[in-house]
């Protein structure tokens, strides 16, 4: 485009304007800045402060009653905001009239909005909580009614809790005082720490937020708190834990939650936990529950605990364990928090466990006692340390002891009853002594494999100490426990003891023997149980026997009865339809009565002992022998009765039933003799020395006889036995009413009635009749039926017959 003159002319006029109006602009612009900037100013150099004043104090009432009240050695009162800075400030927050209580919050500095009524720290802030207890009555009253602040009296400086933190917000309206940052406090009896907290001073609650950290002492020694999150509610003298663990010298304690009971003056007075409750000490004991509730005394020292919810006790210590169970327990403490007394309640087990035996590193041995309450009596031992003394199991109350060496057989004993009171020694490790009542029972495992049992009402034990050059240190380890072994055994009241023998490969079950009493004692050095008031004992085969005392021999089986010896052997069939005890030749039971009696078992002998003037006395029906000394053995069955040793008198005493002659008239035959020996097999009776047998036909002499009874029936019940036949030799005399024979044997058959007499060549039979006068021959026959007497000739066998009236 062509410029001239004329357009640049009007290019300049333009320009000009434009610059007059761009600084006019600027002109304008600038005397609105500065008109602004003069306005801004005053702010800029702090003429944007209200007011300032030295000693600011305000207080908040409500129906006379003062809530809290703000004291600041200087404020700062802001136009903008309602923002107000505080410096040196102290606030008092008074507790609900007639509470006593004052706390205090303090700080350097505080932004305060009057408005919200919200009060924010700057820096570290100081709190001071009244504790319990603050309405004692030695502490001047202050319900916050006076409207002096000075008059407000805090409480009682022993029981003020002391806090100390920062980025603390205080809210006058709702009475809360909150921070997220490290808070730490302190406590007469202890001091702690947490990250955040906030506490209401309306309701008194205190909110420990996280990581809490609590160290307080416990019989001066330090005890250390840990947990997740903690609440203190001061109006009902509360406070809570969430997942407590306490480290307290060589124990740690655990559980979900806790709650703690104050008293007014502050002191801790019970704690209860919840939840997964476990105490482990450093030695390995464990003891876990899902309750437990503390009572602890005035000094915050422990009196009373009470589990709940399934009780678990572990214990490894050495080659010994220990595991313990119940529904429930409870533990009382003395002195120093010394326990005196342990009780646990509802299905109570405890079992420990021996890996090595004193001698014996590869035996073990166990020891379990349950019960439905089991209580425990502690006393100090020489380490202040609790021993258990005495243990009370009741309902249904069990104690095994086992031992297993690694040679010879186990030994096992179990010991019930309703009640049983074990008493153990100085080291609270092995038993001493058990007592107990109601139904009592002890059942024991034998070295020979036997099972003997004995039950009763009331029982008395005694254990074993260790064995000679064994003795006990004065500090037991575990590896040096051993179980206990019985030592004796007492039992009273309607007594009852079983032995059953081992069984043996391929042989029948063996019987059981059964013993009943009043009293029965065993001690195991002889392996005797004596028993007392009308004992009686049954062999579980044939015998039944009774006395004033028995004896019996454990180890052997055998048995000596006392006084009043009163014993039946049952005649029960055994292999092959023989007897099974031993008798007079019939299948009745054999009845036995004497002074005293021994019996063995290995040998089957069976002696029964009286005197001359009070015989033992055998009977099996109308059989019977009376003697000084009975003698009875089962295998073979065979009977011998006696007098003393050396005695020559004819002391035996026998009547055997005899079936007299064709029609077979019962009669009695007497006989008495020195000695009398009986044999069923041979069904063959031999008395020796002065014998002297008598029937109603007469009586005869001779220096022995034999007598054999009938047969035994074969299949079938034989209730009694008779005379079959008899044999007398050696100056024999026969004696019947007016005549007596002489010879040197004599034979007589039950079945005919008859008497054969012989004698010598040189000396042969010969029969003196008082109205006859002499007979002799070769062979005299007495005929009982008809009194007739039959002479047999020598050699020529010439028979000439006599008849006398009898």
């Amino acid at each position: 485009m062509r410029i001239t003159v004329a357009r640049l002319r009007l290019g300049i006029v333009v320009l000009g304007c434009l610059l007059v109006l761009t600084l006019a602009g600027f002109f304008f612009y600038s005397r609105f800045r500065f008109r602004r900037f003069e306005k801004d100013l005053p702010g800029k150099l702090g003429v944007d402060i209200q007011q300032t004043a030295n000693g600011f104090t305000y207080s908040q009432s409500s129906d006379g009653h003062t809530l809290y009240t703000i004291h600041a050695s200087k404020l700062v009162q802001y136009k903008t905001g309602g923002h107000a800075a505080l410096h040196d400030v102290d606030i008092k927050l008074y507790g609900p009239k007639g509470s006593n209580r004052v706390d205090r919050i303090s700080g350097s500095e505080f932004d305060y909005d009057q408005q919200s009524g919200i009060a924010v720290a700057k820096g570290t802030v100081q709190i001071d909580l009244a504790g319990l207890g603050a309405s004692d009555s030695s502490t001047p009253k202050d319900d916050g009614s006076s409207t002096n602040p000075d008059d407000k009296n805090p409480a009682p400086e022993n029981n003020t809790i002391h806090v100390k933190t920062s980025g603390l917000t205080f809210n006058s309206k709702t009475g809360d005082a909150t921070t997220d940052q490290h808070m730490e406090f302190e406590l007469p009896k202890a001091a702690g720490s947490s990250m955040g907290a906030s506490y209401n001073s309306k309701t008194g609650l205190l909110i420990l937020d996280h990581q809490v950290e609590i160290t307080t002492s416990s019989n001066g020694k330090e005890a250390t708190v840990h947990a997740i999150h903690a609440e203190f509610l001061r109006d009902s003298y509360q406070g809570s834990l969430l997942s407590p663990v306490v480290d307290y010298q060589s124990e740690k304690s655990s559980a979900d939650n806790a709650l703690l009971h104050f008293r007014k003056d502050g002191s801790v007075e019970s704690i209860e936990s919840k939840g997964h409750v476990k105490v482990v000490s450093d030695d390995g004991t464990m003891v876990t529950s899902q309750s437990s509730e503390t009572q602890l005394d005035a000094k915050s020292q422990p009196t009373r605990e009470d589990v709940g919810g399934g009780v678990n006790f572990v214990s490894n210590k050495g080659n010994s364990s220990m595991h313990g169970t119940a529904i429930e327990g409870t533990l009382i403490l003395g002195p120093d928090s010394m326990l005196q007394h342990a009780q646990f309640r509802n299905a109570v087990s405890f079992v420990e466990q021996i890996a090595q035996l004193p001698g014996d590193p590869k035996g073990n041995a166990s020891r379990q006692v349950q019960a439905s309450k089991l209580d425990v009596d502690f006393v100090p031992g020489e380490d202040q340390h609790a021993i258990a003394h005495k243990l009370l199991a009741t309902g249904s109350a069990q104690a095994n002891l086992h031992t297993i060496p690694s040679h010879g057989p186990q030994q096992l004993t179990n010991i019930s009853g309703n009640e049983l009171l074990a008493t153990l020694d100085s080291d609270g490790r092995s038993i001493t002594q058990l007592d107990g009542t109601g139904n009592t029972k002890i059942v024991d495992l034998a070295k020979d494999g036997s099972t003997n049992t004995s039950s009763g009402d009331r029982l008395h034990v005694t254990f074993a100490p260790p064995p000679a050059g064994q003795a006990k240190p004065k500090t037991q380890t575990a590896d040096q426990a051993e179980a206990s072994q019985v030592e004796t055994a007492i039992q009273d009241g309607h007594v009852v003891l079983t032995q059953t023998p081992l069984k043996k490969d391929n042989e029948p079950q063996p019987a059981t023997l059964t013993a009943w009493a009043a009293h029965s004692e065993y001690h195991s050095a002889d392996q005797i149980l004596h028993l007392t008031g009308s004992p009686r004992l049954d062999d579980g085969q044939s015998l039944q026997m009774s006395a004033t005392a028995i004896d019996f021999h454990r180890d052997s089986g055998d048995a000596t009865e006392e006084g009043s010896v009163k014993a039946t052997y049952t005649q029960k069939k055994g292999a092959g339809g023989s007897p099974s005890g031993p008798g007079l030749g019939g299948d009745g039971p054999v009845h036995l009565t004497s002074a005293r009696a021994q019996l063995n078992h290995d040998s089957g002998l069976s002696i029964f002992y009286g005197s001359p003037s009070t015989p033992a006395r055998l009977w099996q029906g109308q059989n019977s022998v009376l003697a000084p000394v009975v003698e009875l053995t089962q295998k073979p069955q065979t009977l011998k009765a006696h007098g003393a040793e050396n005695d020559t008198a004819p002391v035996v005493s026998s009547n055997m039933v005899s079936a007299l002659g064709p029609k077979h008239q019962p009669a009695t035959v007497r006989i008495h003799s020195r000695t009398l020996f009986y044999s069923d097999d041979d069904r063959r009776a031999d008395f020796k020395g002065s014998v002297t047998a008598q029937d109603p036909d007469g009586t005869i002499h001779s220096d022995q006889a034999q007598v054999f009874l009938t047969p035994a029936s074969k299949g079938k019940q034989q209730e009694q036995t008779a005379v079959d036949h008899m044999i007398a030799t050696g100056h024999v005399v026969v004696t019947q009413p007016g005549r007596k024979g002489l010879g040197e044997k004599l034979v007589y058959t039950a079945d005919d009635g008859k008497y054969v007499l012989t004698g010598t060549g040189a000396n042969p039979p010969r029969m003196e009749d008082q109205a006859k006068g002499t007979t002799t021959g070769a062979a005299l026959i007495f005929n009982s039926q008809d009194d007739s007497v039959e002479v047999s000739g020598g050699q020529s066998s010439a028979v000439t017959q006599t008849r006398t009236t009898k």
